[in-house]
């Protein structure tokens, strides 16, 4: 496999590439709204935080989510069965 072949968007590993892409994304954004939501259900006072908390908790909670998306990602692709 060389790079014009990936590269190519009519290549099956380009469109494989893509859509790898776009689950790593959809699990990104979902872990980061769950994430999110859980904390507001478990922490009432995190609407009395300053300024920098809601910059510093946004911050780590899409740093943390991005970083467990691509592990899962490596996981499920290392033990996935051929068919």
């Amino acid at each position: 496999m060389d790079w014009e072949e990936t590269l190519n968007p009519l290549s099956p590993y380009y469109q494989n590439t893509m859509r790898e892409q776009t689950q790593i994304v959809n699990l990104q954004d979902g872990l980061i709204a769950a994430a999110k939501r859980l904390m507001a259900s478990l922490y009432p006072q995190l609407y009395e935080l300053e300024s920098a908390g809601y910059t510093e908790l946004d911050s780590t909670i899409i740093s943390e989510c991005v970083k467990l998306s691509c592990r899962l990602n490596e996981i499920v692709s290392k033990y996935q069965i051929e068919k």
